[in-house]
């Protein structure tokens, strides 16, 4: 089994750290290409790996998975004595159910606070869709 996670930038793409963090954390070998987010060329070298125009992607061999969730679901099967989920049937469903409110949901938080983990901006992107409860 040949992987390579094709990227964009780590401070820039939640998206694209989502499977690397998970492999990382799991030790799985992989190759990967990074790639710049937010020049003219970037769509054009995007849609060299991914049919959606969007990062992240894995490679293997000759199949193309392209979607963070669908990547992680992958490499669930592919690595099965790995502790991908919980181990119980509720446990499992609460991780599913989170996994997908964040991968799906929040869209007032990802419009006004996109990911920058260089950036020091307090308080920017604030508003009511996005307060946080620090009392919660």
């Amino acid at each position: 089994m040949t992987l390579t996670l094709v990227i964009g930038n780590k401070n820039y793409s939640s998206w694209s750290l989502r499977p690397w963090l998970a492999m990382r954390q799991f030790g799985i070998d992989f190759d990967e290409v990074r790639l710049a987010l937010y020049t003219p060329e970037t769509p054009q070298q995007i849609r060299r790996y991914s049919p959606a125009g969007k990062v992240p992607v894995l490679l293997d061999d000759t199949l193309t998975i392209w979607d963070s969730l669908a990547i992680l679901e992958y490499l669930a099967e592919s690595f099965p004595t790995l502790p991908w989920l919980p181990e119980t049937k509720a446990a499992r469903a609460i991780a599913r159910s989170i996994c997908a409110e964040m991968h799906s949901g929040f869209p007032a938080l990802r419009h006004h606070m996109p990911m920058n983990c260089r950036a020091k901006l307090p308080g920017k992107g604030i508003t009511s869709e996005v307060q946080i409860d620090v009392d919660a």
